[in-house]
């Protein structure tokens, strides 16, 4: 099987696609529509690659099949690829590659291996970091991921173990992770509203999104931030509850641009509005929005959004 990054030509070929979700083919994908089997779903689609490799049945659902496609690059999706393409070897290394590919798509901290690693993918995707820099410049969005994927997958299942070497592409955002988990109990107080799978953070200075999240019991987090014009607030939907996984979330999404309104009547002064970013979206965030969109304080007491965000979420799953 050969990896050839999705393009609306190969919709007459028969074909695996995996992480993404196209039209027509095979699909094994954890993104919302995929028409993937029900004996190989899981949280992440390396799971899914995964469970796959190891599939007694593997060779009569891939009968056929010769080439496997993705329609974005990420780290679960490069996992994904090479498990399908590499099912033994991919095997020797499951739990590296389930690590990963939770650190990718959901924020989870388990290792600093897994950490380091998809800041690396990421970075590879980054015209100001990427050690590939020079030659994706000027190339077509299909060039381009199809270079990063034929450069990584050949690097595969090695980098697992050398994303160390790179350390100018990890060493700021672990940097900025590890010095949140370090702060976050002295410098902010966790509460955790088991009813309304809600978990508020309250910090007096801005902590790394990761170290938030890793230490949320739930999937809808509020997190207020002192500053000296009032409070910071972000409401975010974790985005693991933006997929389709075999674990339920911890608190699903709702829209909240009712609320934005509501907030935006009671808020007074500073030039913000009170801004959704919509279910849809990966990020789900209600935030105050400054004119160019960037966070800024609001002058409504914590415990009102506190109150006002328990009452909506108060026994909804």
């Amino acid at each position: 099987m050969l990896f050839a990054y999705y393009d609306q030509k190969l919709r007459h070929l028969p074909f695996l696609c995996v992480d993404g979700v196209v039209e027509a083919g095979l699909n094994l994908s954890h993104w919302p529509g995929n028409r993937t089997p029900a004996h190989l779903k899981a949280d992440t689609t390396t799971e899914m690659a995964l469970k796959l490799a190891g599939d007694p049945g593997r060779a009569d659902w891939l009968r056929g099949v010769s080439l496997v496609t993705n329609n974005h690059f990420d780290t679960d999706g490069l996992l994904s690829v090479f498990a399908t393409l590499q099912p033994e070897e991919a095997l020797r290394w499951q739990r590296q590659l389930v690590q990963a590919a939770r650190a990718g798509d959901f924020g989870e901290y388990t290792t600093a291996e897994a950490f380091k690693f998809d800041a690396v993918v990421t970075a590879f995707d980054d015209d100001a970091r990427s050690p590939l820099a020079s030659r994706l410049r000027g190339l077509s969005e299909h060039e381009r991921y199809q270079t990063l994927y034929d450069h990584l997958l050949g690097l595969l299942p090695a980098l697992l173990e050398e994303a160390p070497r790179y350390k100018d592409l990890w060493a700021a955002p672990l940097q900025s992770l590890t010095r949140s988990l370090m702060r976050i109990r002295d410098v902010a107080r966790v509460r955790e509203h088991p009813g309304a799978r809600l978990t508020v953070i309250e910090a007096s200075e801005p902590l790394d999104q990761t170290a938030r999240f890793n230490v949320a019991r739930h999937h809808r987090v509020l997190t207020a931030t002192r500053t000296g014009d009032g409070w910071l607030f972000e409401m975010a939907f974790q985005i693991f509850s933006w997929f389709d996984t075999v674990t339920p979330p911890r608190g699903g999404r709702l829209d909240l641009a009712p609320l934005a309104a509501e907030l935006d009547r009671l808020d007074g002064g500073g030039g913000g509005r009170w801004t959704y970013t919509g279910n849809d979206s990966l990020d789900a965030r209600l935030y105050r929005a400054g004119p160019g969109g960037e966070p800024v304080p609001s002058s409504i007491g914590i415990e009102t959004l506190e109150g006002r965000l328990l009452n909506l979420f108060d026994g909804r799953p």
